[in-house]
């Protein structure tokens, strides 16, 4: 147990290194995506420097919810603090929607208006720069995020890689751009297709995240896998009422068991210790689980 706390401590610093990193890449990325989006005249690059100053926003959205990540419940938090996280993801899908229908809507007036320029040869090295750096970054944050099990830090890694593939469109745009005249219109159109594949993105962020502040269930088939495993329990004749509801990216439980009514009150609450247990061993992310014991009889037989 101990051994387990030091490596999630260690994974947490780990984190913040990363997303600290991260800040400072996006900074300059930030710089030099505005320089050469406008003196480079590339509305691409530009699309994609909002891109990059929503990243940076997002990284200090994960640097609060890895604040608040994992930290013990207390008085006021007897949960725990694990919503704090989860608001933080919510902040982060937001800002890319935002970020997305801004980059669209300013590449569709260019595209309506024909305001067409040519884009100069250094903002494909830019937007090269910007590919390898987040595609970087999203390696490292997707991987400590999974260990983790932070969902903030996951999704600031498809941040990450949404940014390194909206610079892939953007280098694309930009090359046929500079290189063959009669297609400088595809920058403009770069930027748009940059803002719908942002936009998909952040919609599912937001979705995932929305449905566990409000307390959503989780899968029908994980709900299932827990009744399969309750029952397996020796002692154990029956289930009901099984209800879970997601703490960031950790899940709480509740189950009533059926249980032989003659068994003594230690006897009960060893099968239910044992029913957390096994929960715990083989559905992933459980977090907790309240086992209300119920002794057998023909309403029981019934329901479990």
């Amino acid at each position: 147990m101990l051994e387990q706390e030091y490596k999630q401590r260690l994974d947490l610093e780990a984190g913040k290194k990363v997303t600290w990193a991260s800040v400072a890449v996006n900074a300059g990325l930030i710089i030099f995506k505005l320089i050469g989006g406008i003196y480079g005249q590339s509305r691409a690059l530009l699309a994609d420097a909002l891109h990059s100053i929503s990243d940076f926003i997002s990284d200090i959205l994960v640097l609060i919810g890895l604040h608040f990540f994992k930290k013990s419940a207390d008085a006021e938090h007897p949960y725990g603090h694990g919503k704090i996280e989860t608001l933080s993801t919510i902040g982060i899908g937001a800002l890319l929607l935002a970020a997305s229908i801004r980059i669209g809507v300013s590449a569709a007036i260019a595209i309506f208006k024909g305001t067409i320029t040519a884009p100069h040869t250094y903002t494909i090295y830019i937007a090269a720069a910007s590919i390898v750096s987040k595609e970087i970054l999203y390696q490292f944050t997707i991987r400590i995020g999974k260990r983790l099990k932070s969902e903030a830090m996951v999704a600031n890694a498809w941040h990450h890689r949404s940014d390194a593939w909206s610079s892939i469109v953007t280098i694309i745009g930009i090359s046929l751009a500079v290189y063959v005249p009669s297609l400088r219109t595809l920058d403009s159109y770069a930027a748009l297709l940059v803002s719908f594949f942002i936009m998909k993105i952040a919609v599912n962020i937001l979705i995932d995240s929305i449905k566990k502040i409000i307390d959503t269930s989780p899968s029908k088939e994980l709900m299932e896998a827990a009744c399969r495993v309750i029952k397996s329990v020796a002692g154990v004749k029956g289930c009901h009422n099984i209800t879970a509801r997601y703490y960031a990216d950790m899940i709480s439980m509740e189950v009533h068991i059926v249980v032989d009514p003659m068994l003594t009150v230690l006897e009960a609450h060893r099968i239910a210790d044992e029913v957390e247990n096994q929960i715990k061993e083989h559905i992933g992310n459980v977090s907790s689980v309240l086992v209300h014991i119920d002794p057998y009889d023909d309403d029981s037989r019934k329901i479990g």
